[in-house]
């Protein structure tokens, strides 16, 4: 499979990208639980529609640094992990796509404990599209990318409250 490179970011570019998605959600579970589901992929293929698999690269422990491919029905992502601050802070630069859909991409999920078993979980993804899409971008962000990490958002919150006895810290 083709994988076109994305420049690579980092947390401090996250300003600088021109689209910012925002989903946030009260979760039913610690923000330990629902961060250790986000970093294991349990139930993934329930919570998050089109997911196929995950490769991981290395045998370093998963942590800032470590690269993983994502594999959804339509696309590949390539990311690094600029973030891992377990029940706080999920954060990845998508450094490769199968389909060259941006010029570079960060996901940043973050958890807030809001007592025992309750977190606020914000789902953001911050962007530069590809050039190719300027004509049809904001189509794209409003049938594409904003009901589709929306509704991972609200997949992975859903099944952490249906897991959340599993791990619970």
């Amino acid at each position: 499979m083709t994988m076109y490179a994305l420049r690579p970011s980092s947390l401090r570019d996250i300003s600088s990208m021109r689209r910012h998605l925002l989903s946030e959600r009260i979760v039913d579970a610690s923000a330990q639980r629902t961060f250790d589901i986000l970093a294991t992929g349990e139930g993934q293929g329930e919570w998050a529609d089109g997911y196929r698999a995950t490769t991981w690269y290395g045998n370093a422990a998963h942590d800032v640094g470590t690269i993983r491919d994502i594999h959804l029905r339509w696309i590949t992502v390539r990311e690094r992990f600029l973030a891992w601050e377990p029940a706080a802070r999920f954060t990845f630069s998508a450094d490769a796509m199968s389909i060259p859909l941006a010029r570079r991409m960060i996901e940043d999920i973050t958890f807030e404990p809001l007592g025992p078993g309750r977190c606020r979980m914000v789902w953001q993804v911050h962007l530069d599209p590809a050039p190719a899409l300027r004509p049809v971008e904001s189509l794209v962000m409003r049938r594409l990318f904003e009901p589709m990490f929306d509704s991972f958002a609200a997949g992975l919150a859903g099944f952490a409250r249906t897991h959340s006895t599993r791990g619970m810290v």
